[in-house]
């Protein structure tokens, strides 16, 4: 395997692990939990928030970290934060303990997942890790697939504490030394940067307008992609769809991000990022607009759209950030670009499921308000993406004119 390779699956296979054992874990064992801890299902739900929020508000200083000393001097750490924070949760006793447990693995997600793993996939390739944040995003798109069925059995067969003592363990023995044997970032010398760049770094990332837009299009994904997904089964039964539907519709949602996925890194020299973000970003609002056109028969034909999108986003998160600001100081800025995103995602399967409850259709056409404004600043990102190429060329042109 050529070095490229050997990293993505370092980090994709630590990213299974880091997304079964934080995010996946609520759906199986919230209320095992609850019930043990004599809690109110939310309660535990909103311990979950917690940690969504923390790993959101810790995200711009983990990125900064892999930026000077790389990946491999901070994703072991994310680890060691998931391990004691699960094995707090696995001897959690009353609601103080349960809320502090969230908040250590809060802190491990954001030293361990998506954004860390695209920063340090960054430092190693610069502007050309395209490949490998695709790469990455195929392995954690098994996470559900893998961890939903292992966490059941363990929860089933002996104790949610054992489920969960089994994932710190996993993060010990397996993701540690994955990304303990990372190789070491060689120094490098850092270009004079010019351009948006510079006045966010000499700004210290301070209201870009640039940056600007980047964080309210994922966040308005953010919302979409969190709310959607953690609500599916009920969604649908709210909309009108049988059990059997929902169950099915909810089984493909899985699959379809994965092929989605496939398919990026299948059609890589095709699918520019552009192209990725404008299919990802579009394919929600499309599948809202049929089951508003044909009602409950679209169900499965809106969940395979809508999984198409999920998949490729985590993949835009990386991949576009890069195209317009190039890989100088990535972490640190992808950690403020995301930070709004995050704190989103964690609100909004409440809200959404509020919304649903007052009325299911209206739910929905807000999600799919939300993925046509984000599509209205992809095209706005575009324009500037082209005024940007234009002016390099002409800049280019004057060069060797001079020259």
């Amino acid at each position: 395997m050529n070095p490229g390779q050997r990293l993505t699956l370092r980090l994709g296979l630590a990213q299974i692990i880091g997304w079964g054992s934080g995010f996946y874990l609520p759906a199986i064992l919230a209320v095992p939990i609850s019930e043990t801890l004599g809690i109110e299902t939310q309660t535990f739900f909103w311990a979950f928030t917690i940690s969504l929020l923390v790993s959101g508000l810790v995200g711009p200083r983990v990125g900064r970290a892999i930026d000077r000393l790389g990946g491999r001097r901070v994703l072991p750490f994310g680890n060691l934060f998931f391990a004691a924070g699960l094995a707090l949760l696995a001897f959690a006793q009353d609601p103080v303990t349960l809320f502090l447990a969230w908040g250590l693995i809060g802190v491990g997600a954001s030293m361990g997942n998506y954004d860390a793993a695209f920063a340090t996939a960054v430092t190693f390739f610069g502007d050309k890790s395209n490949r490998v944040i695709a790469g990455i995003t195929v392995f954690a798109g098994f996470s559900s697939t893998i961890a939903w069925p292992i966490t059941a059995v363990l929860s089933d067969t002996f104790d949610w504490r054992v489920a969960v003592l089994f994932w710190a363990a996993a993060q010990l023995l397996i993701a540690l030394p994955l990304h303990a044997t990372i190789p070491r970032v060689e120094p490098r010398e850092v270009p004079v940067v010019t351009g948006p760049i510079r006045k966010i770094i000499k700004n210290r990332f301070r209201m870009d307008l640039l940056l600007v837009i980047f964080a309210v299009m994922f966040a308005l994904e953010g919302f979409i992609v969190s709310s959607v997904n953690t609500t599916l089964p009920f969604l649908l039964g709210e909309l009108g769809a049988d059990s059997a539907l929902a169950l099915l519709a909810a089984t493909i949602l899985g699959p379809s991000q994965v092929l989605a996925r496939i398919l990026l890194v299948a059609l890589g020299k095709v699918m520019t990022p552009m192209r990725v973000a404008a299919l990802s970003i579009a394919a929600h609002p499309i599948g809202v607009i049929l089951l508003l056109v044909f009602g409950v028969q679209a169900v499965l034909p809106f969940v395979v759209l809508h999984g198409i999108g999920v998949g490729l986003n985590p993949f835009i998160r990386g991949s576009l950030p890069l195209l317009f600001f190039g890989s100088e100081s990535f972490g640190q800025r992808q950690g403020y670009i995301m930070m709004l995103s995050k704190i989103v995602s964690a609100l909004s399967p409440t809200l959404l499921t509020l919304l649903v409850l007052k009325d299911p259709m209206a739910g929905l056409v807000s999600t799919m308000t939300m993925g046509l404004v984000a599509a209205a600043l992809l095209v706005w990102l575009s324009f500037i993406h082209k005024v940007r190429k234009a002016a390099l060329a002409d800049a280019s042109a004057a060069s060797s004119l001079e020259g």
